[in-house]
């Protein structure tokens, strides 16, 4: 009788060698937020020990798991006859779609520091296609770049997303007779999360814009 056998009614998971790549699969499958040391051993078939013999620690281990997602993800860069307008908005749309896709990544994106490697080539390539493109200075096109990127991260992650239920009231809020603003503000067409986001990030775009091409603007 094979000895290593796992009891009858039991499989025991398959192990698989311990290395980023495959700790990094594994955190992908779980999301970001399910990430722990304990649950990649268990994906991976292997025990605790096995893991933090290949990493530091938590921190590390959803680090790596973040930047192969962003090594996988190819953000959309200007094209030679868009605008800046309309290109800032695309990459908004796809920045959600990032958020949306991976759980967890904009918490990630938000929080950069210098041993981010990937994400912040990533980050600067981006910048300095924009800054070819539309001739900015490294200032404008850093700050225009960021200032859509993180109010998209924002809302993607908090307001316009698949959750978002207010939207059922608007009829209600219509109809009441005991406020002055407000339903005179809303006219019940639903937009979807997809065009109410458009419709904030259009609003941060235009501000972005204006603000770079501000004659003070380098000074502030």
């Amino acid at each position: 009788m094979d000895q290593s056998a796992a009891p009858e009614g039991r499989q025991s998971p398959r192990k698989r060698r311990v290395t980023p790549e495959t700790m990094a699969e594994a955190g992908i499958a779980l999301t970001l937020p399910k990430v722990t040391v304990k649950s990649v051993a268990e994906s991976l078939g292997v025990s605790i020990v096995a893991i933090y013999n290949n990493i530091d620690d938590l921190c590390a281990l959803k680090a790596l798991v973040a930047e192969e997602i962003l090594r996988r993800w190819s953000p959309p860069l200007p094209a030679d006859d868009e605008s800046m307008h309309d290109a800032l908005l695309a990459l908004a749309s796809a920045m959600r779609e990032l958020v949306h896709s991976n759980p967890g990544i904009a918490e990630y994106l938000i929080g950069l520091t210098p041993s981010s490697i990937d994400a912040l080539r990533m980050a600067d390539a981006v910048q300095t296609r924009y800054r070819l493109r539309y001739d900015l200075t490294p200032k404008q096109a850093t700050w225009a770049v960021i200032t859509v990127v993180e109010h998209a991260l924002a809302l993607a992650e908090m307001v316009y997303n698949d959750v978002r239920r207010d939207r059922e009231y608007d009829d209600a809020i219509a109809a009441r007779t005991d406020l002055d603003t407000l339903p005179g503000a809303y006219d019940t067409v639903d937009r979807g999360p997809d065009g109410m986001f458009l419709w904030s990030m259009r609003t941060v775009v235009v501000g972005t814009l204006a603000l770079i091409q501000a004659p003070d603007f380098e000074r502030v």
